[in-house]
């Protein structure tokens, strides 16, 4: 580590970055007390997030943290129990967005440790999950009485939101290739071996510096946000899709990042099935679609942050219906 009167060697990070066997907290130290060196505080909220966990509730978990979920319900029928799955999406506003992620919270050093257990069991643990609240579970009674028909009463008794525990392996990837994109344009900026003194020099403007850099590479892939890198990602605001026109949509979508196999897949469900055009909602095939893309936003495949990929996608086929 360096003397904090004199150097910060960015090689130190680099080198733990780029030997996969090493974990990830050592490079996420190094950048912590960077980030306290320098008394930037974005740095110093995200080294401490991914080192100690997101255990503040109202923290944002980054999207490469959070996967799309299946509810999951211990369900009583007279003597009998059994689990059914339930549908996020029949769930009332806003409860059906409250449950339709799993995040996960847990500081790198479980993550890792979740991880290798994952892989000793050979596929048997590819799945992790977070318990529903009981007093949740009213919100989902509803939609179990409506789904399954029964002359018996149906009681949820109990519920949980599984994920698929491939997130647990993709985690470390990203934070561990987006860090060093990270520190390498650092290093670029300011220089392998930052005396500490000079950059406190001009510590505002170069914090500020670092907070792009990190909003280029890292948190710019949370929920609402649209990541800066690779091809086709610039998110085009201005939707002019007439209704019924499936070229435009097709170009509008692949101008924004969208495969043409992912577009005419969706050109080819769009029409077979009606939408509900009074309360503007669409089919259960492409919420289905939808759903597959929003998937690939979070997995890192389609490069657009979450929320920014729903509300795409959203608002480009309800042009394209007429809402």
């Amino acid at each position: 580590m360096s003397n904090p009167n004199n150097i910060f060697i960015i090689n130190d990070v680099i080198n733990d970055l780029f030997d996969a066997e090493k974990s990830l907290v050592n490079p996420l130290m190094r950048l912590n007390y960077f980030g306290r060196l320098t008394k930037n505080e974005e740095l110093i909220k995200f080294t401490n997030n991914e080192i100690n966990g997101y255990k503040d509730q109202g923290a944002i978990v980054p999207g490469y943290r959070r996967t799309i979920g299946n509810l999951i319900v211990e369900v009583q029928a007279y003597l009998n129990r059994q689990t059914m799955e339930i549908p996020i999406s029949v769930l009332d506003s806003p409860f059906d967005e409250a449950l339709r992620y799993i995040d996960v919270r847990e500081g790198i050093a479980t993550v890792e440790k979740m991880a290798r257990e994952m892989l000793e069991s050979n596929g048997d643990k590819n799945e992790f999950y977070r318990p529903v609240p009981m007093e949740m579970l009213h919100i989902i009674q509803p939609a179990l009485t409506k789904l399954y028909k029964s002359n018996t009463r149906l009681d949820a008794i109990g519920a949980k939101i599984i994920g698929n525990g491939n997130i647990i392996l993709d985690i470390q990837s990203f934070i561990r290739t987006k860090l060093l994109e990270f520190v390498m344009q650092i290093a670029e900026e300011f220089g392998y071996e930052i005396k500490i003194k000079d950059y406190n020099e001009k510590q505002e403007s170069n914090n500020q510096t670092i907070v792009q850099f990190m909003s280029t590479n890292i948190t710019s892939t949370g929920d609402g946000n649209v990541i800066n890198t690779g091809e086709k990602v610039k998110i085009d605001a201005k939707i002019t899709i007439n209704k019924g026109n499936k070229e435009k949509l097709s170009e509008f979508l692949q101008k924004n990042g969208l495969s043409e196999q992912d577009t005419a897949e969706l050109v080819e469900i769009i029409d077979t099935e009606e939408p509900n055009s009074e309360n503007k909602i669409f089919g259960a095939k492409v919420n289905g679609w939808i759903g597959k893309m929003v998937g690939k936003a979070l997995d890192g495949s389609w490069n657009v942050g979450i929320g920014a990929a729903g509300s795409l996608l959203g608002e480009a086929i309800g042009k394209y219906y007429g809402f």
